[in-house]
């Protein structure tokens, strides 16, 4: 009896097992014979490993030629390391090269001194020729003469650094402004530019108009960066440094600047014109009568030279 029961219970536990088998094989094997979820094998072709890309190294040496500019951004514009790395980004990216600002900070502290040498010889790089009568420089500037200021414009030629007006203004005016350059265009002809600086008598609209209708185009410097108007603003500074050694109240102040405009376009040599006067620049042809030159002086000593007809 026993016995009977004890191979009943086991036929039923190995039917039981067989029924477990089939409903977990059912569920795992789909109708055409292969797992739901089963996936065929990936066929790996062959690649060359020189053609896949590889990963940037962490300590990537850069070349000699991003250091380089680095080095001649961060002279030219005397930004920080941030503004250097945004600005070799932005002029670069087409090379695939970029810095980081970490990158440009290291370069910037560990050479110094090339930084130094580099603003130096930008200082002293002689400014590119250009011809006579093509670009103007015009500015307003301002000098102390008792009891108040005086107002004075200033018109220069960039090829030959001529000083085609030095005029005392009443006001920063535009129609004051395009009177007197309208009289100098009468007497030396019509450029093809004039640069200025973002003053408002040098942005109006009627100023822009009266150039546009003489065929003149306008050249603004930048904010804040003057020398971007470099030969007017030159100019100036030497005419301020011979003006202040005297005393011209009293004076007829106009007539004392048509004389400082002589001396300077006629006896002054100039260093980036090879040691020429500018009117020998503007005129094309250098004096050749030095046997025949003069010596000069005018302001009590302080304008002085020798004076070469043409």
């Amino acid at each position: 009896m026993h016995l009977m029961l004890l191979l009943l219970l086991l036929c039923l536990l190995l039917l039981l097992d067989m029924l477990l088998r089939r409903v977990r094989s059912h569920w795992i094997i789909g109708t055409c014979g292969r797992p739901k979820y089963y996936h065929p094998p990936i066929k790996i072709s062959a690649v060359k490993i020189s053609a896949l890309p590889l990963p940037h190294a962490k300590n990537h040496k850069k070349p000699q030629w991003v250091i380089d500019k680095v080095l001649a951004l961060a002279a030219v514009s005397g930004y920080g390391a941030g503004k250097v790395a945004q600005l070799f980004n932005q002029r670069y990216r087409h090379s695939g090269d970029s810095v980081s600002k970490t990158f440009v900070y290291q370069q910037m502290k560990t050479q110094q001194y090339q930084i130094q040498v580099l603003r130096r010889k930008l200082k002293h790089q002689p400014p590119k020729s250009m011809p006579v009568n093509h670009s103007w420089g015009m500015d307003l500037t301002t000098v102390t003469l008792n009891p108040r200021q005086q107002l004075f414009l200033g018109i220069v030629d960039h090829g030959s650094r001529l000083n085609l007006r030095l005029q005392q203004v009443s006001s920063k005016h535009s129609a004051v402004i395009m009177l007197e350059l309208v009289q100098t265009i009468r007497q030396f002809g019509l450029p093809k530019f004039i640069r200025h600086d973002n003053e408002a008598c040098f942005c109006s609209h009627w100023l822009k108009l009266c150039l546009t209708l003489l065929g003149i185009k306008q050249q603004k410097s930048q904010v804040a960066c003057p020398w971007q108007n470099g030969r007017i603003e030159r100019f100036f500074g030497t005419f301020k440094q011979m003006f202040r050694q005297l005393d011209f109240n009293g004076c007829q102040l106009q007539h004392e600047l048509e004389i400082y405009r002589s001396w300077y376009n006629h006896v002054r040599p100039h260093q980036n014109l090879n040691g020429l006067t500018p009117a020998e620049i503007w005129l094309g042809r250098p004096s050749k009568n030095q046997h025949h030159a003069s010596w000069v002086s005018a302001w009590h000593g302080v304008l002085c030279g020798y004076y070469v007809p043409g």
